[in-house]
């Protein structure tokens, strides 16, 4: 099973906590739990519930699998003039380029 299919099972958005992923699961196994369903609806609850067991399971391995950045990003922000210099300053070498006022001649 793919990630997406484990997300849209356990109805996830693209960015979710551990906690929702938690709930989530939860929340489709007490819809979905074969115990819960009517005699007559068992084997498919069972049969949906292996899906959202394996999705679960798909997600969570994502999880430990996942490398994370453990780095602080710095909270300094870089003026607007130095970057338009840096995307565009060089190989366009415009003299009015927005932000910067024109030379006086």
């Amino acid at each position: 099973m793919d990630l997406e299919k484990a997300r849209q099972i356990l109805e996830l958005d693209i960015t979710a906590t551990r906690r929702e992923i938690r709930e989530a699961y939860r929340r489709a196994a007490r819809r979905w739990h074969p115990d819960a369903a009517p005699p007559d609806q068992q084997a498919a609850c069972h049969q949906r519930m292996l899906e959202i067991n394996e999705a679960y399971q798909r997600i969570l391995a994502f999880l430990e699998t996942y490398r994370y950045r453990l780095e602080e990003l710095p909270e300094t922000k870089e003026d607007y003039d130095s970057w338009w210099h840096s995307h565009f300053g060089q190989s366009m070498g415009w003299p009015n380029r927005p932000g910067r006022r024109p030379k006086k001649t």
